[in-house]
């Protein structure tokens, strides 16, 4: 499956498809993490299944069906309202033509820093959401060197009012059972 997905990884894919791409290698090293832990949780097989249903849709060339805006699985729940702010904006303003690798890759470490969290209360998601913030971080600079100061400062009120609507939602560990992310046009 690697290798299939390393297809629409290339630079002569479009932005999305590469995001789709990246976001299914990251389900799927995620699905591998949990079968090598002999984890019983849900989360690795629906990880896999994740991963399986972006490539069929990247073959049929039906990615444009795909969602940009995932909702949080039932296993997993909202944490660091601060870091799907930045995710959420950077998608809406477009983020993924500058860094389609880092923002597949920040979304799906927030999610499974989360998933880990709320199946162990344990202090091994601290790592993935650092690396998540890692990502992000990469993302918003590459955004930031490829768009001019209105759309900078753009992003920024954006990354705001994402954060406003989230944080309520932050479950810090305390209710794993899922949520479903409202768009801007939704709040």
């Amino acid at each position: 499956m690697l290798a299939e997905l390393q297809h629409y990884q290339q630079k002569d894919k479009t932005a999305q498809q590469q995001y789709f791409a990246y976001k299914a290698q990251a389900w799927l090293n995620y699905a591998i993490h949990k079968d090598s832990m002999n984890s019983r949780s849900p989360a690795g097989l629906e990880a896999a299944k994740s991963a399986e249903a972006i490539l069929q849709a990247l073959k049929k060339g039906s990615e444009n069906d795909l969602v940009l805006i995932q909702d949080i699985s039932a296993s997993s729940a909202l944490m660091r309202p601060d870091l799907w702010a930045t995710l959420s904006a950077l998608k809406d303003s477009d983020g993924i033509a500058s860094a389609p690798r880092e923002i597949a890759f920040s979304e799906v470490a927030l999610i499974w820093a989360a998933t880990d969290q709320c199946e162990h209360n344990s202090r091994q998601a601290g790592s993935q959401f650092r690396m998540a913030d890692r990502w992000l971080e990469q993302a918003r600079e590459a955004f930031v060197n490829a768009h001019n100061s209105k759309e900078n400062v753009a992003l920024e009120g954006l990354i705001v009012r994402y954060y406003e609507q989230y944080s309520p939602f932050d479950a810090s560990g305390e209710r794993c059972n899922g949520q479903v992310l409202p768009t801007l046009d939704q709040m």
